[in-house]
């Protein structure tokens, strides 16, 4: 019988002893873990940085991902006294533990030591220095110590099936902290790279699709188009609601046993009572994570595919809760596709809110123009869509000026940290548009194919100023759904009032 080997990294603040109000609340990292039908010595389980206990350990591991490294060197040391040639590894995480299997897996890719003999103050040594100087650098185990004993004549080790749940690359200093971030070094923190290497033979992927916080942008595999076996679905609810680690986990179990099921594809057991034990619900509990201290910081929509009944992009328990939407929430993602030249649409945009969802989703290849009634109120100015930046002086206008010289500041900041999310405080969030226009997200990452950057920070969306466009029409490269908002500081929108009612039109076809 092939031997197997499972290695379960679990996410930010995760462990086993988590609980929700009392109730025990583990991620379904733990659960699949308990799951797996195989003898303890064949399966390591760690819990996630922020986890382990003790206040700093927790903080710092939390916040900023502190002890990532310590972790993958962890299960790659595991991995090196445990293996033998022909067996079959499975990689599982949660979260920044998704970005630990996924980094271990690229570790493998260089190569695997093989310890047998080898004392353990040695052996940690010679992992350390495999990852720093071989898997950090790019270049084989063999290639750091030609001496050293290791798997597959120090070849990449080949890896049968990594599953994760909603990655967060995000490590050190989060972006939002323009000042700490000055001091952040990315290159201690980063992806080597977000690919899925051609020795891991199957890859699943469970992503959040209503996860709004910017510092848990999720980290897709970049070439999940040209990987013999990879799959990315986007499931119903936020971050841990897809994860695990609430004690109401009608969704999380539905991604959990898709996990289960893809994993029993690729031949790995689990216990007969366990799909009994698991109650998947695509209507249950959708949670609210952007709260509290996350509620301070940033914000940002995901950048979804058309939401309709035969995508092929959205797990089924998606696609049930947009179909059957529960009483106690706002319609799920509702979405309108203006299919025929002269088809339009319309809807209200609050001046108090950050993200005005349309429900339009904006294609490619296609015109379209902007036209909007109404008035809002920055405090005590008012204006159209086209802002306040018209002839009348008010002592607003003085200090927005002021407000204006700090943000010139910005693209100079931006190009010397490489955070080109960078908001100082008291400007405002689109720098290079006007003060409080009617601005068009459209939520495409700007055409990126990868969401993030590699230290895991999210790239902009691309955004429009929306008056520019009455007349002349709009063709996008890349399509998207359409979010708005007026151009105003990210923390005062508390102060502004009024809406405007904005229609979009189809025009044709771009020619």
């Amino acid at each position: 019988m092939t031997k197997r080997l499972v290695v379960c990294c679990d996410g930010t603040w995760n462990n086993p002893q988590q609980e929700d109000n009392g109730l025990p609340a583990p991620s379904n990292v733990f659960k699949i873990h308990n799951a797996i039908a195989l003898p303890d010595n064949d399966k390591y389980y760690h819990p996630g940085v922020g986890g382990e206990g003790g206040i700093i350990r927790s903080i710092a591991g939390g916040a900023v991902g502190a002890g990532i490294s310590r972790h993958i060197c962890s299960a790659y040391y595991w991995l090196a006294n445990n293996y033998e040639e022909g067996a079959d590894i499975y990689l599982y995480g949660f979260s920044r533990g998704a970005f630990t299997a996924r980094s271990l897996g690229a570790f493998l890719g260089r190569g695997l030591l093989n310890l047998a003999g080898v004392k353990p103050a040695e052996a940690w040594l010679r992992v350390y220095r495999a990852y720093e100087e071989g898997y950090r650098t790019e270049r084989s185990v063999k290639q750091v110590n030609k001496n050293w004993k290791a798997f597959h004549a120090g070849g990449s080790t080949p890896v049968r099936f990594i599953g994760v749940w909603d990655t967060v690359g995000a490590l050190g200093v989060p972006d939002d902290f323009e000042l700490l971030n000055f001091f952040d070094n990315p290159a201690a923190w980063r992806f080597h790279n977000t690919d899925l290497g051609d020795h891991v033979q199957t890859g699943r992927h469970a992503m959040a699709i209503d996860e709004m916080r910017s510092s848990f942008c999720v980290t897709r595999w970049t070439n999940r188009h040209t990987h013999n076996d990879v799959s990315e679905l986007w499931f119903p609810g936020v971050h841990s609601d897809v994860g695990g680690g609430y004690a109401s986990s009608g969704l999380s179990d539905g991604a959990l046993l898709w996990m289960i099921k893809e994993s029993e594809r690729a031949e790995l057991p689990f216990h007969s009572f366990v799909q009994t034990a698991i109650s998947p619900n695509p209507l249950g509990v959708l949670h609210n994570s952007y709260k509290g201290a996350f509620a301070k910081l940033r914000s940002r929509p995901r950048n979804l595919p058309a939401m309709h009944p035969t995508s092929q992009e959205f797990h089924e328990s998606a696609l049930a809760r947009q179909k059957n939407s529960p009483l106690e929430y706002s319609a799920y993602h509702p979405t309108t596709i203006l299919g025929d030249d002269g088809d339009s649409a319309s809807f209200n945009v609050y001046a108090n809110q950050h993200w005005n969802r349309s429900g339009l989703y904006l294609e490619a290849g296609i015109e379209y123009t902007f036209n909007a009634t109404g008035e809002w109120r920055d405090s005590e100015d008012a204006c159209d869509w086209k802002g306040t930046e018209d002839t009348k002086l008010t002592m607003g206008d003085i200090i927005r000026s002021f407000s204006g010289f700090m943000g010139a500041a910005e693209p100079i900041y931006s190009k010397v940290t490489g955070n080109n999310g960078a908001d100082f405080m008291f400007t405002k969030r689109i720098e290079d548009k006007n003060w409080f226009t009617l601005i068009g997200a459209i939520t495409n990452d700007n055409g990126s194919v990868a969401a993030v950057n590699n230290d895991g920070s999210p790239l902009p969306h691309q955004y429009v100023e929306l008056y520019q466009h009455r007349r002349k029409p709009l063709v996008l490269k890349h399509p998207g759904y359409l979010y708005c908002f007026p151009n105003d500081v990210w923390g005062l929108y508390g102060n502004n009032s009024g809406s405007l009612r904005v229609t979009v039109t189809r025009v044709r076809k771009a020619p």
